[in-house]
């Protein structure tokens, strides 16, 4: 085989041609291969016609060495032309700042090295290296900080506070933290300078931000009460990296060991916060509120203890009180505390003063242990008596207690509050969640509205997620009308008032579902960048239309709405349905992975009855469709997840930013099954039947054909009925 290539010219030139393609050089000033016509089709590579020679290399550097030359001779005269106004040390450092703020380095650089001949410049060699850390470049500055020693500037105090603060405020704190920590250990043992509280904090922090509790110790262990006297700072950072190194430090570690680990922190905090208070009442340490939320947020991890004792620690430190334990007088009477936090200059207390970070903490303490019902009096008490205004998290935060809570009010009260600055989507979809979880209320669908009216008012677009909700409140809400058809007996005034309620939901999306098609499948499209994220809204409103299907479905379906009404539905739902037909058509081409992901199931178009014309975007149907059947799509309304039904169970509730867990149903939350049978109502005075022993004897034939005859045939979603109708009422 390899002799008749060979012996082929046109075989050969076929299988050498590529490979001798790759060795061609690029043209000058060109991105393709110099490939002209005339030219020959083959080159060789040791050809040294096709490389500058040693000439041309030996010119082109000596251009860029005169460039260079010139750049520097110009920084020399400018040099020479300030130092010949300026002999002060003083000056010389405030014009290297200026010159440093302005970008120019390598003239503050020249000034400052060519004055350290004769003149002592540590400042301007501090605004040097400050410099370089500012820009991140940790190398650099030390060597400045070298070069510095090495031409006679001896470092000052400031110079070691400025190395310590740019290695904490480093990308690689780990590999500043060797460096530092040499530079640290010289400093203890120099007889000309000595360490201070700043260059404690500094190492500290350092040690914190690289995860070395070892080395923090070993930092701390140099406190003493002269020059390194421990302030309110070096507290709140020991306390702060120890409650880090118990949430991170959780990798390859069981539940157990976490929370042994996380005991140990707590015991320790609480070992050091005893010296805190001893020294605070001693009149030797400042009580600050960042100290007193390092250890109330510690506090927070203590598992042992079932209620953390936060309150009281802000109570003995603050002066809030304890509004769970309750108060002799009324703390809104208190005039010390009024308007406290927006003083500029508050008069002399004892106490720290309370602001967001504190309003944060008790937020955090309430919502973990499920003592919402005090909530809104501390955000009163705090915000409108204290004077604190809170900020993006507090008020996010706020919102999600609220939602553990289950008080949808609430939530649409706070959001009537909410200050524009802070509108967003992320607030409107927690208080709709809170109307999730308030199903039971008789009023959630209409705090639901009042949620959307606020959201609808906004200049942007209206958020799919919390639209979506909205439909789920429409469908679960149904406590007082089940109340109304089981025990008063009015069924048909029931399926009525809960079909109002579903269409005017139904009808409520309508509007802002057209508007949304339009922007993510007509004006987003448009604009070449963002592809991801528009395929993603667009799979977003896809699912938003196939909720309005399921409901429009079932209000067809169980007849809760007049006849007149249903003509509407079935050409809406045959527009809808036809629509997400089109966007499935070609999903698995463009999701291919989706197939591999277990709960997938294939959609295939079936040929009898074919997805309608093929439509480049939902909404590019007329409204008639006449009386177009459409395929149920509620079944498959948690394939997008791959999670069925039966796996859901009900998790602990967690903050509202962990994870999105109220899309799917939680324990009482279910849509009612109007076509099913009412249960048969027990007399009052009518005993309960007993309970079987727990070890029951078989029971013959004649009796458990009595029994089950004599028993009423409930069907078990009818069971599940009475049971959350005994709960709710």
């Amino acid at each position: 085989m390899a002799a008749g290539i060979l012996r082929c010219a046109a075989c050969l030139r076929k299988s050498i041609g590529p490979s001798s393609r790759l060795a061609l050089p690029l043209g000058r000033g060109r991105r393709g291969y110099v490939t002209l016509l005339g030219e020959p089709l083959f080159y060789d590579i040791s050809d040294p016609s096709f490389y500058p020679s040693a000439k041309e290399v030996a010119k082109e550097q000596k251009a860029v060495n005169s460039l260079a030359k010139t750049a520097q001779a110009r920084l020399g005269r400018i040099v020479k032309k300030h130092l010949a106004h300026m002999k002060d040390p003083w000056k010389i450092g405030k014009y290297v700042e200026s010159a440093l703020a302005d970008s120019r380095f390598d003239e503050a650089l020249l000034l400052t090295q060519t004055v350290s001949q004769d003149h002592p410049v540590v400042v301007s060699w501090n605004h040097l290296i400050a410099y370089q850390m500012k820009k991140k470049r940790f190398n650099q500055a030390i060597k400045l900080f070298n070069d510095m020693k090495k031409r006679g500037q001896l470092p000052s105090v400031a110079t070691y506070s400025i190395i310590f603060n740019g290695c904490a405020e480093s990308d690689h704190p780990k590999e500043a933290l060797a460096e530092a920590f040499k530079h640290y250990q010289y400093l203890l043992n120099c007889t000309r300078l000595r360490a201070n509280t700043i260059h404690l904090n500094c190492m500290l922090k350092l040690c914190s931000n690289a995860g070395d509790i070892e080395s923090l110790f070993l930092v701390a262990e140099s406190i003493n009460d002269t020059h390194r006297f421990p302030d309110s700072l070096t507290y709140g950072t020991i306390l702060n990296a120890l409650r880090l190194d118990a949430s991170k430090r959780v990798e390859g570690l069981t539940a157990e060991q976490v929370a042994v680990n996380q005991q140990k922190a707590v015991d320790r905090a609480k070992s050091i916060w005893v010296e805190v208070l001893q020294k605070w009442k001693n009149g030797r340490l400042v009580m600050t509120e960042q100290l007193v939320c390092c250890m109330g947020r510690i506090l927070l991890l203590d598992k042992s203890n079932p209620r953390p004792d936060v309150l009281d620690l802000l109570q003995t430190t603050m002066n809030i009180p304890n509004l769970i334990k309750g108060t002799d007088s009324d703390p809104f009477k208190d005039a010390a505390m009024l308007n406290i936090a927006a003083k500029l200059e508050p008069k002399k207390t004892t106490h720290a003063i309370p602001g967001r970070n504190a309003l944060g903490l008790v937020i955090a303490f309430l919502t973990s242990t499920k003592h919402t019902a005090v909530g809104i009096k501390y955000w009163n008490l705090m915000v409108r008596h204290y004077g604190v205004i809170p900020d993006r998290d507090n008020w996010y935060h706020m919102l999600g207690m609220i939602k553990v809570a289950h008080a949808s009010a609430h939530a649409a009260d706070m959001l009537e509050l909410l200050p524009s600055d802070y509108i967003c989507n992320k607030p409107f979809k927690i208080a709709m969640e809170t109307c999730v979880r308030d199903s039971a209320n008789p009023n959630v669908f209409r705090n639901a509205n009042r949620i959307l009216d606020l959201m609808l008012r906004g200049p942007t677009l209206p958020d799919l997620h919390t639209l979506r909700l909205y439909l789920r409140v429409a469908l679960i809400a149904h406590s007082d009308f089940r109340d109304m058809a089981f025990n008063r007996g009015k069924l048909a005034f029931a399926k009525r008032d809960y079909g109002h309620q579903i269409f005017t939901a139904v009808e409520r999306v309508w509007g802002p579902y057209k508007r949304l098609c339009f922007h993510w499948f007509k004006v987003a499209t448009r604009r070449p960048e963002g592809t991801d994220d528009v395929y993603n809204s667009q799979r977003e409103v896809i699912a938003l239309a196939r909720a309005k299907y399921g409901a429009m479905n079932k209000l067809i379906e169980e007849s809760l709405v007049p006849h007149t009404e249903i003509q509407n539905l079935r050409r809406r739902g045959a527009k809808i349905n036809r629509e997400i037909k089109a966007f499935y058509l070609n999903r698995d081409d463009i999701e291919p992975n989706n197939m591999k992901r277990p709960g997938h199931r294939r959609q295939f178009k079936s040929p009898s009855k074919p997805a309608g014309p093929k439509q480049d975007s939902p909404g590019s149907v007329g409204d008639s469709g006449g009386d177009e059947s459409a395929t149920d799509f509620r079944r498959e309304s948690l394939d997008d997840y791959g999670i069925k039904n039966d796996d859901i169970k009900d998790d602990a509730i967690e903050f509202y930013d962990n994870k999105d867990d109220d899309i799917f149903p939680r324990k009482g939350e279910w849509v009612w099954n109007t076509k099913e049978a009412l249960p048969i109502p027990r007399n009052a005075h009518e005993p309960r039947a007993p309970r079987a022993s727990p070890s029951p004897s078989p029971p013959s034939s004649s009796e458990e054909s009595a029994s089950v005859a004599d028993s009423p045939k409930i069907p078990p979603r009818t069971a599940k009925s009475q049971k959350d109708n005994k709960q709710n009422h």
